[in-house]
């Protein structure tokens, strides 16, 4: 076994010693869990949304540049 595998093997361990002890632990891993989750979730929308990230300004002027096709192409129309 692996120092890896033996070092997650004993915390799993701990933590269900912990939990067996204690049936509050577990109703805090659980809010943790949820925690982190709602901390990945909104760090997600800040890099998504915010205006001086590299992706949001590509799709800016992706859309931008898609609209002003669409444009020119009905002006030629005419």
């Amino acid at each position: 076994m692996t120092l890896a595998a033996l070092t997650w093997v004993t915390l799993g361990a701990c933590l269900i010693y912990l939990v067996i002890q204690d049936p509050n632990v577990y109703e805090w891993l659980v809010l943790q869990s949820k925690l982190l989750g709602v901390l990945v979730r909104r760090q997600w929308f800040l890099i998504r949304h915010n205006p001086n990230s590299p992706w949001v300004r590509w799709e800016i002027d992706r859309n931008a540049r898609r609209l002003a096709d669409e444009i020119i192409k009905e002006n030629k129309n005419r």
